[in-house]
């Protein structure tokens, strides 16, 4: 993990506190609790009291407002995250513990009989109560802090201090939870009312406390003035610093989706009905928008537009759906999926509540699979709370240096278009998916053939100039790939491409052989050689094939064979690829897929699943009967022996801009612009998404991305430093072990809220739609990249010659500690380029003691770091390896970079050593093995 030295001691203290919780707290309905370390992960074992083993790990984040911890909960797997927010103190982690546990017992009790979950929490200030009095997960949670401050106030262990602090504590959660009363001066409705309520929540809640809890509620739990002095003055005091701390913005004036006209919630048999009738209301609704639009365009004159802020694109994005804005969405994804629910239960996306998106247990019991009828109700009502047309929409920049959307209806009517009006926000989902064979780095035939181009401009020859320019003249779409290979066939223009020294020339041949063979593919069998999207969107036929190769073993090749399996009861399905992902385990439909048709699992053995595979381009073979058969070949285009009537690629997606910025992205590019990306957080360090700046001919235009589309980073616009640092948020706002990914609903639709509040937090008098505010203020003229706004300052240097050391010895460990990782154990021998360079920059490394002085040690040491974010960057690209192993490089780069400066600000102005290797610093790094290198994008 990428911890500082205050998450460290942050994480250590939580884990030092776990036993003492669990015994005095939590042994009655949790046994155990051995701290274990497998696959990479640290955990705490644990059972409940029928012997079921129960994994919780424990880990630091940065939280959104407000909020101290969280926990993810898995009742499939029985898998659960605490996360603490890393501004925590480490003698805070006790209280916070107690009440995740109290909480995470309360859902995982609650799943066992299949209640209901509380929308409500009856431990709450203020007059108001719950219709049904109960107690919700979080109250539960609260209950466990009562226990635990109670337990501490009864410690004769602790000092007279530390006693106190904990009676002080319990005494303002009492406050908090609305269990004390307001003294009785005047007996007003008011305080009649809040004296019940206290009274009512009291009696409610005593049976749920620990012995010691009950006594200090008697003594506690009392008006103020009813307070011994010293108990008085101390709630007086915290009651005045909580009074100074900023309350949360609101996600605004909309109630949460799900309800009747009445008000009341929409009942699980009323579903279907409910969400038919707000996608009824969402087509009238955009109907009027664009009959609205158009009149508005005929009384402008010619070449001007109805300026308007703009949101491009939908799904879980729109829990930040700002109502003043038009809204351009295709409704796609969850709306024509003929999947039947998503992927996770109600108790993994419980935290889908915060986001005011909408209640999953609604409309699902807690381990039961959220349909997506509640999904299309939810981005329906939300959707119609402001104009929308449903459609999909492409931004330009018009003749006057507009910036233009182009509006295509999904009525078939002609399109519209409009000057869009400050920044423009897109949130069109995931990119496309790769096509089988494809160098990840050059992923499509249009990218590779500009890259071959670049190699054949550069070469000089007349030959390689002569073979450019009738590359450039072949025309765009099917064919194109086969007739550039047929170019590059000729032995001169071959013999220029092998001499070139871009990388990225071997790749962008590969992406023209698989795109060709894909091409081929698709003629000799139509309709039966598919990307996995169009199974996902339903736009395939299902009686087309009975035997369905699938290349993939992720996520989206798991919920296309469900989607077959389902579709035609006599289909059977063929997967093939590496190793399924750890967040696939732990999903509630990957397992329970295997074990209703995978033999390995008990099921009928409609699916078969081949795993460790390397999958290279699609092939075809001749079947007896004549007819062609479509088969899975390895990366060296042998065949696997896995063949069917029918093949779907799954094997990951193309990280790019969204697609509605292609005509502005080739705009700025053909004139020699710029296109700048930056990476934008909120206050309290949420990740909103990224901000696109496009200069050209002394203008510039920015343009706001974010949902599932702002988790892909395109490698033409980030670096390997951005890429790594999104990957370590990402997994943190979706852990591996809760089912969910980044770019999952319930992560998106956080996302939304938390950009929803932060716009209006940030919204100034006269706002006019600038997007993102905060992060990147605009400025007129030219500029360079962004600073972000967490850039290191300047290196100090090293006070002592032992720092030095230390410090190397940590380089050292952060290395060590990612070869031990599948990722580093799978590469340690590789001879991938990248690999093999940050092998020989290893091995330059002097020893810790810094015999030559620690100006000559920099520039080895920064050329590990170099090395590092070059593989860290191909990692994530490539998208094979788990997110905590690339973090673990990530990791060892940056602690090799930070000691690289400090080294040189230490004794600054030296040059680098002659070259002269030197002993490696205690990682012994295996040589390399002659056999093929791991897959990784070059």
């Amino acid at each position: 993990m990428d911890l500082s030295t205050g998450e460290e001691r942050l994480l250590a203290a939580a884990e030092a506190a776990m036993p003492a919780v669990l015994r005095d707290l939590y042994s009655a309905r949790l046994r155990g609790g051995t701290l274990t370390e497998q696959d990479n992960r640290r955990f705490f074992l644990l059972s409940d009291q029928a012997g079921k083993p129960i994994e919780l790990r424990l880990d630091t984040a940065a939280l959104p407002q407000q909020l101290a911890s969280r926990t993810f909960t898995n009742t499939t797997a029985d898998r659960y995250v605490v996360q603490l927010a890393d501004t925590l103190r480490p003698e805070q982690t006790g209280q916070l513990l107690a009440r995740e546990l109290g909480e995470l017992l309360a859902v995982r009790e609650r799943a066992a009989v299949g209640g209901r979950a509380p929308l409500e929490n009856l431990l709450a200030a203020g007059t108001a109560l719950p219709a049904h009095l109960e107690l919700s997960e979080a109250d539960r949670g609260r209950v466990g802090e009562f226990d635990y401050l109670a337990h501490r106030m009864a410690d004769a262990g602790l000092t007279s201090p530390e006693r106190q602090e904990a009676r002080d504590r319990f005494s303002l959660l009492v406050d908090e939870s609305g269990l004390r009363p307001e003294p009785m001066a005047v007996d007003t409705y008011s305080r009649i009312a809040e004296r019940q309520a206290a009274t009512a929540r009291l009696r409610f809640v005593r049976p749920y406390l620990h012995r010691d809890a009950r006594h200090a509620m008697d003594a506690l739990a009392v008006p103020v003035d009813q307070l011994a002095p010293a108990d008085a003055q101390a709630l007086r005091a915290a009651r005045a610093a909580r009074a100074q701390t900023p309350p949360t913005a609101a996600l605004g004036e909309y109630p949460m989706p799900g309800l009747r006209p009445d008000g009341t919630p929409v009942p699980r048999e009323e579903l279907d009905q409910a969400a038919a009738e707000a996608a009824r209301q969402r087509t009238e609704l955009s109907t009027r928008t664009l009959a609205e639009l158009r009149a508005r365009q005929a009384a402008l004159p010619e070449g001007r537009h109805p300026r308007f802020e703009i949101m491009i694109g939908g799904g879980a994005a729109l829990a930040g759906r700002d109502p003043g804005a038009l809204l351009v969405d295709a409704r796609g994804r969850w709306h024509v999926d003929p999947i039947v629910a998503i992927v996770q239960s109600a108790d993994q996306v419980r935290h889908l509540r915060q986001s005011g998106m909408g209640d999953p247990y609604q409309f699902a019991d807690p381990m039961d699979r959220v349909p997506l009828a509640a999904l299309q109700l939810w981005e329906d009502t939300a959707a119609a709370r402001g104009p929308v047309i449903d459609g999909r929409a492409e931004l330009g920049i018009g003749a006057e240096g507009r910036l233009i959307a182009e509006i295509i209806p999904a009525d078939g009517s002609p399109p519209v278009k409009v000057e869009v009006q400050g920044t423009p926000l897109v949130a069109t989902g995931i990119p496309p998916e790769i096509i089988p064979g494809a160098d990840r780095r050059v992923p499509t035939a249009s990218e590779a053939a500009d890259v071959l181009t670049e190699a054949l401009t550069a070469a000089g020859t007349p030959g390689a100039e002569a073979a450019r320019d009738r590359l450039l003249t072949l025309p765009d779409g099917e064919g194109r790939a086969a007739a550039s290979l047929g170019l590059l066939a000729d032995p001169h223009v071959s013999e220029a491409l092998d001499a070139s020294r871009d990388p990225r020339v071997a790749g962008a041949t590969e992406t023209l052989r698989a795109t060709a063979a894909w091409e081929q593919a698709c003629a000799l069998a139509p309709g039966r050689v598919l990307m996995g999207d169009e199974i996902g969107d339903g736009d395939y036929d299902p009686t087309v094939a009975k035997d369905w190769v699938i290349a993939g073993v992720g996520g989206a090749a798991i919920a296309n064979a469900e989607i077959i399996l389902q579709s035609d009861p006599e289909a059977r399905v063929f997967m093939v690829g590496k190793d399924a992902p750890f967040v696939l385990h732990n999903d509630a439909q990957y397992t329970a897929l295997r074990r209703a048709h995978d033999a390995e699992y008990g099921g009928d053995g409609r699916l078969v699943t081949h795993g460790g595979r390397y999958l290279g381009a699609v092939g075809t073979v001749t079947a007896p009967d004549g007819r062609v058969r479509l088969e899975a070949l390895d990366s060296a285009g042998r065949s696997l022996g896995i063949e069917g009537d029918a093949y779907v690629a799954c094997l990951g997606r193309v990280s790019r801009l969204p697609q509605a910025l292609d005509s502005m992205e080739s705009t700025v590019r053909t004139a020699g612009g710029t296109v700048r990306g930056e990476l934008v957080f909120d206050d309290h360090r949420q990740y909103l998404g990224y901000r696109l700046e496009l200069e050209a001919d002394g203008r510039r235009h920015t343009v706001d991305v974010t949902g599932a589309a702002s988790r892909m980073l395109p490698g033409n616009v980030f670096d390997g430093d951005d890429m790594a640092r999104l990957a370590v948020f990402d997994a943190k706002v979706a852990p591996p072990e809760s089912g969910n990914v980044s770019a999952g609903f319930m992560a998106t639709a956080l996302q939304g809220s938390q950009l929803a509040r932060h716009r209006e937090a940030h919204r100034p008098p006269d706002d006019d739609g600038r997007g993102l505010t905060g992060r990147t203020p605009e400025q007129p003229g030219p500029q360079g990249p962004p600073r972000r706004h967490d850039e290191p300052a300047t290196p100090s240097p090293y006070a002592t010659a032992q720092d030095a050391v230390r410090a190397g010895q940590d380089v050292t460990r952060s290395f060590q500690t990612w070869m031990e990782s599948d990722m580093g154990r799978e590469l340690a021998g590789s001879d991938h380029p990248r690999i093999r360079a940050l092998r020989e920059a290893w091995r330059q490394l002097p020893p810790h003691d810094l015999p030559d002085g620690p100006g000559r040690a920099a520039h080895p040491y920064g050329a590990v770091a170099e090395r590092a974010g070059a593989a860290v960057t191909a990692a994530v690209t490539s998208g094979r390896f788990a997110p905590e192993d690339v973090t673990a490089l990530n990791t060892m780069a940056r602690a090799a970079q930070t000691h690289a400066a400090r080294l040189s600000a230490t004794q600054p102005g030296t040059p680098p050593a002659p070259g002269a290797a030197a002993p490696t610093p205690g990682v012994a790094i295996p040589a390399p093995a002659p056999a093929r290198g791991a897959r990784l994008a070059t």
